[in-house]
Order: C-alpha cells, then structure tokens, then sequence
C-alpha cells in the first residue's frame, strides 16, 4: 500500500514524547540535547524548556505546563514550568553509573508522580510523589530480574495501570504491571515469553501485542489475564531483518509494525499474517548503499529511513525519518512526518470511562 504525507517538516533530535489522548492540548515532546519543545497538536511551538543538562529521560505534565527530566546519566531529577521555573530537584550524591533515576511518568489526573530508581545491580526503588511537595508518598522495591537492567514505564489506555518494562540485552527482558491503590503500590509480574519487547496496548485497555523471540515472533494476548490470542511468525527466516519494536493498532483486528531495517507492515489480527507492505511517498525503501552512503560494510539489501512512529489521533500516524539521503550517520536533524488515509484505518474500540479491564485487574489483587 502506498500513501503520501500529510505533513512533513524538520526537527533537531528526536521525540520524547508523545499524547495520544485527542481531548490533550499537547501532542508531542521533541527534544536536542538539553532543549526541549512541546507543541500543540497542529504541531506548533506550545512551550520551551531549557535544562541544565542532556536529558536521558522526561515526562509532561498532562497540561503540558510541567517538565520532569532525568539528567547527568540519572544522578540529577529536575522538575520546571514552562517559564523556566524550577519547582524541585534531587541530585544523587555521585553515584556510580549502575545507581540513578530511570524512568518517570505524570499521571493523568495531574496528582501522582511516577519514578524509579536503579539500587546497584540487584533493585529498582519504584516511587509515587505527590505533584505539590513532590515529596515520596509510597515506594516498592523491585528485585532486578537480570542484574544491571534497564527500565522504562509504559501507561496502560485506562490511566490506572503502568506496564513497568526491564531489559538486559541477551539476558532478558520482563513485564509488570503496577498499580497504586492510595496506601501501597502492587506489582504483578506478567507471564510473557522470554525475549519480550515492551506491550502495545489496544486503545480501549482490552489486549495487547508484544514483539519476542528477537523480533521473529509478535504475540497477541489478552489484558489483563494474558490469554494468548494468537502468534505472528515473522515469514523470513533466513531474512537478517525482523520485527521491530514499535507498532499501533489502526482498527480492532489491523495493526502496523515497523522493522528493524525500516520496513513498515500491516498485520491482520485475525490471521495474524503480513496482509501487506505500507510504503510513504518520499520515504520509499531503498538499497542500502544509497540509503547511508556513509557507513562501512553495509549489507546488500533494501532498507527503509524510519527511525519510529506512533498513533497520532484517530486517522494519522506520526512517524520520524532521517532528513536526507546524503546526512551523516550521527545527525541529529530528522524529519518529521503526519499520514494517514481512510483505507489504512478501520473501526476501532475506544477507551470506556468505567475502566472495565483495569477493574478486573484490581479484583484480581484482592482489593474492593
């Protein structure tokens, strides 16, 4: 299938975030080093912020109006408005690399504060502030499955859960649910298959895919039981190529996934099988020599110039490509790209104010 832009235009780094909530008056978060800029969902400048230092991790406030931002290779927390106004920080006492802040996520009822901290090899300090003291109201203490993991939170559609996602590389990755009852936080280890990437989540909370197997499988379950639903082969097997991490559902039994040599394709749930190859205009696959010119020992084959995308809104898709065919390999200039046509998307279940699926989990811990 091929589909041309809606919106192109240049930015300087990458995305740090993205809201996918229509009603939100901020949609992105882009970012270059120690700036960041959050725009408004016609993807105007909204507000700026200028931090200390290069930033390794943020969240915004649901407003738009609250940055938080990892620093320093975690040693520095930083919260400021969007006058520049800093309103917290805590610096760790110069940690060792293995010790620092990970992760972080605003709730979307603007109260809760989400953070994590890496303690040595062994734990993740899992914690909730409140956004007026942003002092620590409750914490847990996780055992890190692999040792000198990595961590990252991922907001299940319902804003009451957060997938809590480690990885280690060729030891191993795992997936938790977390859940914050007002006097203590649970975490729930999820039963997913070795090798498992961070969950997709469909829009309205009821299941979820996941990339395994590195990237030669995609495993559809149900939330939040976890009932496989159905397995993905990747059909290539002697392909170098395979499954990539990022991936949208565009109707209740369509999803689209990207590659890991920046390839997008469409997958029906129902079979789960590639029914096709979604080609941008301008942003076609090419052969790999043309594509990075640069690079030393490049494999023959063709690649495409994606770098991710997300769900943009009910009928686009946001993606970010390299700039151009000549850039070098290490510039921080990409372009930015909106498409979307009626034929790529399908009906698609919305999220339900009653939070059914997060309701069945919460029962599930025993709690009324």
């Amino acid at each position: 299938m091929l589909i041309s832009p809606k919106h192109e235009r240049q930015i300087d780094g990458g995305i740090l975030a993205i809201n996918q909530t229509t009603n939100s008056e901020w949609a992105i978060a882009t970012s270059c080093g120690q700036n960041v800029t959050v725009c408004d969902r016609n993807l105007s400048p909204k507000y700026e912020y200028q931090l200390p230092d290069e930033i390794s991790r943020s969240a915004i406030s649901p407003k738009g109006d609250l940055l938080a931002a990892i620093m320093a290779n975690g040693n520095h927390l930083a919260i400021v408005t969007a006058e520049n106004q800093l309103v917290f920080e805590e610096q760790l006492p110069n940690p060792p690399n293995y010790n620092g802040f990970e992760d972080c996520w605003f709730d979307a009822d603007g109260v809760r504060f989400w953070c994590m901290k890496l303690i040595g090899f062994e734990e993740v300090e899992i914690q909730i502030r409140d956004t007026n003291s942003w002092q620590i109201q409750r914490k847990v203490l996780l055992e890190d499955p692999f040792g000198s993991s990595t961590f990252s939170f991922y907001p299940h559609p319902e804003n009451q859960i957060l997938a809590l996602w480690a990885c280690c590389g060729q030891n191993g990755q795992q997936i938790y649910w977390l859940y914050d009852d007002g006097t203590e936080i649970h975490a729930v280890e999820v039963p997913c298959p070795y090798d498992t990437a961070p969950p997709e989540f469909h829009p309205a909370g009821g299941e979820f895919v996941v990339v395994h197997d590195c990237g030669r499988q995609i495993s559809r379950f149900s939330f939040p039981d976890c009932n496989l639903l159905g397995i993905c082969e990747w059909p290539w097997p002697d392909s170098d190529d395979g499954f990539g991490y990022y991936m949208c559902y565009l109707s209740d039994d369509r999803i689209l996934v990207n590659t890991d040599e920046g390839i997008m394709y469409l997958i029906e749930l129902d079979k789960m099988e590639i029914s096709d190859e979604l080609i941008l205009s301008g942003h076609e696959p090419r052969p790999s020599q043309e594509l990075y010119p640069n690079l030393k020992d490049v494999e023959e084959g063709l690649c495409g110039d994606l770098h991710y995308f997300y769900r943009f809104d009910s009928n686009s898709i946001l993606s970010v490509h390299s700039q151009v065919l000549s850039q070098q390999p290490d510039s921080k200039q990409k372009t930015l790209v909106i498409f979307g046509e009626k034929e790529l998307f399908g009906s698609l279940a919305k999220v339900q104010e009653s939070a059914p699926y997060s309701k069945l989990f919460i029962q599930s811990l025993g709690i009324s």
